[in-house]
């Protein structure tokens, strides 16, 4: 498998492309297919608030795909790689990923119906669904 990583020129790009996604999260989305489990990571850093936030690891398995997600003050680190000793780890698909993250859908809600599993500090979780607001078209 072919791991494709930005060049330091290519990461300096990363604010611009944030408030890209910033702009272009005020929109409705109209596209009839889910989002990528990459995209939808994207969307969650452009959207993150810090004064939500907690300092935390969180293991993200979506779709069979790893990805860590570290916040630490106010910053929000997203990368495709699995962690050892998350403070939380979810298991879930992209949709009820989306879901429970935008908050349209609690943690227990998507936990009775199969569709999520969290292990780990459950506060921590709870506080991971405030740290993502959005415009309600989202």
């Amino acid at each position: 498998m072919a791991v494709y990583e930005l060049t330091a020129r290519g990461r300096a790009l990363e604010p611009v492309l944030l408030e890209l996604g910033r702009w272009g999260s005020q929109d409705p989305v109209t596209a009839s297919r889910e989002l990528s489990a990459s995209a939808l990571l994207v969307a969650l850093k452009t959207v993150f608030d810090p004064a939500a936030a907690i300092d935390a690891t969180f293991a993200l398995r979506v779709d069979g795909q790893w990805f860590r997600v570290t916040v630490a003050g106010p910053s929000i680190d997203i990368v495709a790689a699995r962690t050892e000793r998350p403070t939380v780890a979810f298991d879930t698909d992209v949709a009820t990923l989306r879901a429970v993250a935008f908050g349209r859908e609690s943690l227990t809600e998507a936990e009775r119906a199969g569709r999520l599993t969290v292990h780990g500090d459950r506060a921590a979780a709870e506080r991971f669904t405030r740290m993502f607001p959005v415009p309600a078209a989202l």
